[in-house]
């Protein structure tokens, strides 16, 4: 956020820093209608992009909060519109996010370009959730949206974890012999031969090597 809103050129500026500085084969962007002009800036200068209507995240206090957009006759207008307009600027596919399974499914029978969706049913050419969502990376209690379905419990096997080592460590199990390094019998043999001298003597073993 901030990095493309103020105008055409500054967006242009940033994509091509994203491309020469962060290895980037492409940039995403939020919004429909009014970032046109901003997406064909970049496009013409040959740098791909991702547009990304519906719910956009970074405008969400203009939007109502985190809510699903598209959901009146008038809202689904709204977001076919924003996703002819980016299409015709040269968005090369489409994101949308929380948006009516219908709505989306319509939008991408009326586009060119392939649509990827994220809360916004099966009719879109693709999907995508967040990883850390779908891995189910975070604390219990964390509001998560509806259309996120966890496949995992990333966060569960990794408390599960962290209390066994803790055990582990408790009760000297851990670092057992094989994970620790090992020095053979004779060179711990002087060593011990040696030890009460270090703290008198301070280089003495050095010279021997």
């Amino acid at each position: 956020m901030g990095s493309y809103e103020l105008s055409p050129e500054q967006a242009l500026h940033s994509a091509i820093r994203m491309v020469k500085e962060g290895g980037m084969k492409a940039v995403k962007l939020e919004g429909g209608e009014q970032m046109a002009l901003t997406i064909r800036r970049i496009t013409q200068t040959g740098i791909p992009v991702l547009a990304h209507i519906g719910l956009t995240p970074q405008r969400q206090h203009s939007i109502g909060g985190f809510k699903v957009q598209g959901k009146s006759a008038a809202g689904a207008v709204k977001v076919l519109r924003d996703a002819l307009a980016v299409q015709e600027a040269g968005a090369f596919m489409v994101l949308l996010e929380a948006v009516p399974g219908e709505v989306a499914a319509l939008v991408t029978e009326r586009l060119r370009v392939p649509t990827i969706g994220i809360g916004a049913g099966i009719g879109c050419s693709g999907q995508v959730l967040v990883q850390v969502d779908l891995t189910g990376n975070f604390p219990p209690g964390r509001f998560v949206p509806k259309f996120v379905k966890t496949y995992a419990d990333v966060w569960g096997e990794s408390v599960r974890g962290i209390e066994e080592f803790k055990g582990d460590v408790k009760s000297r199990a851990f670092p057992s012999g094989e994970y620790t390094y090992s020095i053979s019998e004779q060179e711990m043999a002087e060593f011990r031969s040696v030890v009460g001298e270090v703290g008198e003597q301070g280089v003495g073993m050095a010279s021997r090597a």
